[in-house]
């Protein structure tokens, strides 16, 4: 497909015919297998409509790259590119369509691995959403980095044809560049992936500690709590910031709290210690002020009586 067509029925309707054919085929697969299986009549009807709607999903992103590559054929045209070229032009699309399909669908596959590894693992339904995101966050890291990828191999091919470089020269460039994009995306995908460990690393510390009886309860109800910044005079642009007790660090004393990102500013880890209570009222700045060092209070949002003094983490 993609435009040019010199009468007819249109590259639409012939997708649309075809998309029927391809459905009603599946549908009757899958009633044949289940019928053949004894499920009963409530099964087959519920699985047939989970075809038709995965069906449908997959004919409306088909239908939005015919209309893509339409646009790009009508676009080469009226830049008096001759029909053949505005041709070329559109199988470079259809390659770019197929590419970004097979990257969805291999992220789409890494996702169900990584929950069903997860449940397998027994983690708690917190660190399966944490873990989901995360590769949410990987999978769209790569995916800009595709696309930049690509784009990158189109500059290089048309400033090198511009050049009057040979076809070879051309093909140098272009390998050139991917080579770069491949290295730059393997170091960055190495850093995210390292992240993902630690965090994981953290996550399984905090469950154990959740667990551990030796540690107080006061600790374990603050573990992996939602905290509030407050009452912070050295570093008033922390107060109101939120953020979450990951763990508790034994040899510190402290709670390892990553505060949230907020905007411009970045995500900050710091270490917290429990603050003391005295005569109901809430001790703020702690025996810490004699060491010069930073103080802050923070809390769970659902449990404003807790109350820590902290510094920053060293690293």
């Amino acid at each position: 497909g993609g435009g040019g067509s010199g009468g007819g029925e249109s590259p639409m309707s012939l997708l649309a015919r075809e998309g029927e054919k391809e459905l009603q085929a599946a549908l009757q697969k899958v009633q044949a297998d289940m019928e053949s299986q004894g499920c009963s009549r409530e099964e087959i009807g519920s699985q047939l409509a989970s075809v038709r709607e995965s069906h449908a999903a997959y004919m409306r992103q088909q239908r939005q790259m015919l209309q893509e590559r339409e646009e790009v054929y009508k676009e080469a045209i009226a830049e008096g590119l001759t029909p053949e070229a505005a041709k070329a032009r559109v199988q470079a699309c259809a390659q770019w369509q197929q590419q970004m399909q097979r990257l969805q669908a291999k992220h789409q596959a890494a996702m169900q691995k990584t929950h069903h590894e997860a449940e397998a693992a027994g983690v708690s339904p917190a660190e399966i959403k944490r873990r989901l995101e995360a590769q949410r966050r990987l999978q769209q890291a790569e995916a800009e980095a595709w696309q930049q990828k690509m784009r990158a191999r189109q500059q290089a091919a048309s400033e090198a044809a511009e050049k009057g470089q040979s076809a070879a020269e051309v093909e140098k460039a272009v390998k050139a560049v991917t080579r770069a994009q491949d290295a730059a995306w393997a170091e960055r995908e190495a850093a995210l992936l390292a992240a993902e460990g630690v965090a994981r690393r953290e996550a399984a510390e905090a469950a154990r500690q959740l667990a551990d009886a030796s540690l107080s309860p006061e600790i374990r109800r603050i573990l992996l709590a939602r905290v509030r910044i407050g009452g912070l005079s050295a570093r008033p642009d922390l107060n109101g910031r939120e953020g979450v007790a990951k763990m508790w660090v034994v040899e510190k004393s402290r709670f390892a709290v990553l505060v949230d990102g907020q905007g411009a500013k970045a995500a900050e880890q710091l270490l917290l210690k429990a603050a003391t209570r005295r005569s109901g009222v809430r001790i703020l700045v702690s025996q810490l002020a004699l060491e010069r060092r930073r103080r802050l209070c923070t809390m769970p949002s659902s449990r404003p009586d807790v109350c820590v003094s902290a510094r920053r983490r060293q690293t």
